[in-house]
């Protein structure tokens, strides 16, 4: 349940979704499984387990939900050699070249044979709704899934009314100054870190290293710009911002994960609970801290 990735979102005004609401809402998405033509399928289930009808958890006023995907798998060898059996054996009995549109659709053809009887993978991606503090966090690792995500809810309940977090200026300009000038209270930084040359798209990439250095200062004065920096936030957690403002490889303190041990809760629905207020109250603390640094004038 652990957050991994993060990607923020903000409610231009407050928040509409309430728990009821949201529970409506998502019940006519609930995941079905793909359908034998079908290449992949998508809807919510519940965040507990897959035994749990129930489709939102809430604790401490945040809403958690969870976007199951399942994708059939067909490798594309597999379509790529039944393809060039079927041009072969069709130009060798018709005696005329196969070109690029019937190509294109003996391909079609191939896959819709193929799909009823693909093996299929699946991804659960879980994401919460803070309606209370105005945002919401998602636990994508690439855009393209956090994007699937916000497609389905937006279908789901209609209009969102959240946009992607982000900067009032360049994120790279900040985090530049911040090699310069250091770190703002409460960041330290881990030695991660890498940097781009907008100008030929040179990539300089570091770990572990001294901050102190002087070879982070002297990319930035020859014009690299950061795109990914490598951070410590107070006693919370660690994790990789880049300049797409995506919160990456995020690991909480052992602190504050192992905080609920000493309860010694054994109902497992009520050590998830409690668990998701420690992580919650965790995320909330780097947005208020991200928004102050990068959204100053907001």
């Amino acid at each position: 349940m652990w957050f991994r990735n993060i990607h923020f979102y903000q409610f231009t005004e407050s928040c509409p979704i309430n728990e009821q609401l949201l529970v409506e809402k998502l019940e006519s998405f609930r995941f079905q499984p793909c359908a034998r033509q079908a290449k992949e399928s998508v809807g919510f289930v519940s965040p507990l387990h897959r035994k749990s009808d129930e489709l939102v958890i809430n604790a401490n006023g945040c809403l958690l939900f969870c976007m199951r995907r399942e994708q059939k798998v067909i490798p594309p060898s597999t379509i790529n050699e039944a393809l060039e059996e079927r041009v072969e054996a069709l130009e060798h009995e018709q005696a005329r070249k196969v070109f690029r549109k019937e190509r294109q659709q003996l391909k079609e053809d191939i896959l819709a044979r193929l799909l009823p009887q693909a093996f299929t993978r699946s991804a659960h991606i879980l994401g919460y709704i803070d309606p209370k503090n105005g945002y919401m966090a998602v636990n994508a690792g690439s855009h393209a899934i956090a994007d699937t995500f916000i497609s389905l809810l937006i279908d789901a309940v209609g209009v969102l009314g959240a946009v992607k977090f982000d900067a009032t200026e360049n994120p790279a300009k900040i985090m530049n100054q911040w090699l310069v000038e250091g770190f703002p209270q409460g960041f330290e930084p881990t030695g991660e870190y890498e940097l781009k040359d907008p100008a030929d798209e040179r990539v300089a990439r570091f770990k572990n290293n001294e901050s102190d250095s002087g070879i982070l200062t002297d990319l930035v004065a020859d014009g690299f710009w950061v795109s990914k920096l490598g951070m410590q936030f107070k006693d919370i957690a660690k994790f990789n911002l880049h300049d797409d403002m995506q919160v990456k490889s995020l690991k909480f303190s052992d602190e504050l994960v192992n905080q609920n041990d000493e309860l010694n809760i054994e109902d497992a629905a009520t050590k998830f609970n409690a668990d998701f207020v420690l992580m919650t109250e965790g995320i909330w603390a780097i947005y208020q801290a991200l928004s102050e640094q990068f959204q100053p004038s907001a």
